[in-house]
Order: structure tokens, then C-alpha cells, then sequence
């Protein structure tokens, strides 16, 4: 935890019967940011050892140590909490993708593998096929899922579809974060292997962006004699200390910041 005890009031003064508020005070500034993140940090944990579904605002807020009208401050709903982390998770999947795959993670290959790398951790680990499958089941995240799977395949497969516009990105990727869902889910899939699926959601996906017949075949060998699994793996288990090392970065930046504003306010 990185709690600042100390909290200032807000100043005030009165000016013509009308109440103005001046900045709010160092402290209390950075107070307001901490909790955030020690918010966003304990939901982290709570979503991933007992899953989503099961975690409430009211338990994390009880294991942060406020009210749940606090809570709430930062974060209306727990909905709001799963976007938030969801886009922690994209760039941490990219982050991973960078680390493990040598074409880089803008690539056709980190794109897949990406994909496969979800599938086996939704096949193995309840908890995490409860995480992401409540991320494409709800509106807020999914939208993020979205918008940031868009920009990727333009980078992916733009050589690809070269006539293609925003517009038509955004369309197919309606369809892929479809495929994306159905392909996580465990239920009615206990007759096709894992390797199965994989292969069939990847061939699906570039066929829609209009990969080449051969060049698929070739990634989805490379993919099969990869250990997706443990990338998978890797997903889930590092993504806590992830955000414990975002939340920390982050609030040595506010520290920073208001350490240099407090300097400007005094020589001023």
C-alpha cells in the first residue's frame, strides 16, 4: 500500500455569499489518487483469486479500508472497476506479446498468439475464463476490447486489406471480438481439443482479414509448436504484480509532480 496519512482540509473563503474552493491542498490531492489505485489494486486481487462474478464493491471496499460511498467515488460501479482493469490487462497482453514473440508485438504472430495464449488460460484456470469472459460480456469493457483490438489489426492487416477504411476495421472487429468470446468459452467444447479450437479461431480470424491460404498455415504451425499455455500462464500470474508496479510508477510521478509544483509556489 502506499496510504499518505497525513490529509489537509480544503481551503475556502467567502467571497459576495457565494462559497469559491481553492486547490485542493498536496496531500489531499495525492490522497484522492492513492486511494484510486489502491482500489484498482485490490479489485486486481479479489478478481483473480475469487473471479469477477463472485468478488462485490462492498468486499473491496472493506479490504482497502473505506466506505463503499467511497468506493463508488472513484468508481460508480464494479463494471467501471473491470474496465479499468481490462485496460491495464491490453497493455499488459501487449507488453508480454513484445517479450515473447520475436517478430515483434505489432505482429501477424503476436496477434494470434495472443488469441491462443487466452484460450489455453480460459481452458485451464475457471478465474481467469470468468475475468475475460465477463469483460466481452459487458458493455464498458468490451467497447475497450474493442477499440484497442481496432487499432491493432490495422497495424496487423492493413497490407492485407489495403482498401479497407476505419469504418470497415471497426466492422470486422465486431465480428472477430465475437469469435473471441465464443472461442474462450468452455461450455459445449469438451468434445474438441484445445488445439482444435485454437487453430479453428485463428484461420477464422485471417480469413476475415484476408490472409493468405499459405501464410496461415505457416503462423498456425508456429503457434502449435509454441508453449502457449505457459504465455497463457503468464497472462494471468504476472498481471498483479503489473498493476502493482503501474500503480507505484504512477503515484512516484504524483509525488514528483507535486514536489516541482510546490517548489514553483514558492519561489513565486
Amino acid at each position: 500500500m502506499y496510504t499518505i496519512s497525513k490529509i489537509t482540509n480544503d481551503s475556502r473563503f467567502n467571497c459576495g455569499g457565494i462559497i469559491n474552493y481553492v486547490e485542493v491542498s498536496m496531500a489531499r490531492r495525492t490522497t484522492i489518487i492513492n486511494t484510486r489505485l489502491e482500489i484498482l489494486q485490490e479489485a486486481t486481487r479479489l478478481f483473480l483469486t475469487e473471479g469477477y462474478s463472485n468478488a462485490t464493491v462492498s468486499n473491496i471496499a472493506n479490504r482497502v479500508g473505506i466506505s463503499l460511498g467511497n468506493l463508488t467515488f472513484h468508481f460508480p460501479t464494479k463494471e467501471s472497476l473491470l474496465e479499468e482493469l481490462i485496460k491495464h490487462l491490453c497493455a499488459y497482453h501487449m507488453l508480454v506479446m513484445e517479450q515473447e514473440i520475436d517478430d515483434g508485438k505489432t505482429s501477424l504472430l503476436a496477434y494470434l498468439m495472443e488469441l491462443a495464449s487466452m484460450m489455453a488460460i480460459c481452458d485451464e484456470d475457471a478465474i481467469a475464463r470468468d475475468l475475460y469472459i465477463s469483460a466481452y460480456t459487458h458493455s464498458l469493457p468490451l467497447r475497450l476490447i474493442r477499440q484497442s483490438d481496432t487499432e491493432k489489426a490495422k497495424l496487423v492487416f492493413s497490407k492485407f486489406r489495403p482498401e479497407w477504411t476505419d469504418e470497415d476495421f471497426a466492422a470486422a472487429e465486431n465480428i472477430v471480438s465475437g469469435i473471441e468470446y465464443a472461442s474462450l468459452r468452455k461450455e459445449n467444447a469438451e468434445d474438441v481439443s484445445l488445439d482444435k479450437r485454437i487453430t479453428s479461431s485463428l484461420r477464422a480470424v485471417m480469413r476475415l482479414y484476408n490472409v493468405p491460404e499459405e501464410l496461415r498455415n505457416i503462423k498456425i504451425d508456429k503457434i502449435h509448436a509454441m508453449d502457449y499455455r505457459r504465455i497463457g500462464s503468464r497472462l494471468i500470474n504476472g498481471f498483479t504484480k503489473y498493476v502493482e508496479d503501474v500503480n507505484r510508477k504512477a503515484l512516484e510521478e504524483v509525488l514528483e509532480q507535486e514536489k516541482l509544483r510546490g517548489g514553483d509556489d514558492n519561489d513565486s
